[in-house]
């Protein structure tokens, strides 16, 4: 059987399901993200923690479901979260 990984990110968590052909949903991981709040109306996250979330939330969906990673077919990432901006090495 094939399978379906959708990746939801948004500002508080991300989110991980797994879902078979019929659209029957096998796992779900939810991980929160962190909020900085330095000062009113002024918010920071980190990449890192926010990458973090989401390969945190993939094991999780991927253990509660037992699917093998190979029986993903395709995968679906979504991401509401604000921009990141990154050097020419790729890094934070």
């Amino acid at each position: 059987m094939l399978y379906y990984m959708g990746v939801d990110v948004g500002t508080g968590s991300a989110r991980v399901a797994l879902f078979d052909e019929a659209g029957e949903r096998h796992g779900l991981g939810i991980v929160p993200i962190r909020m900085w709040r330095p000062r009113p109306d002024f918010v920071e996250q980190s990449s890192e923690n926010i990458w973090e979330a989401i390969c945190r939330a993939t094991r999780i969906a991927l253990e509660e479901s037992a699917v093998q990673p190979g029986s993903i077919a395709g995968i679906g990432f979504d991401a509401t979260c604000s921009l990141v901006v990154v050097d020419g090495d790729g890094a934070p």
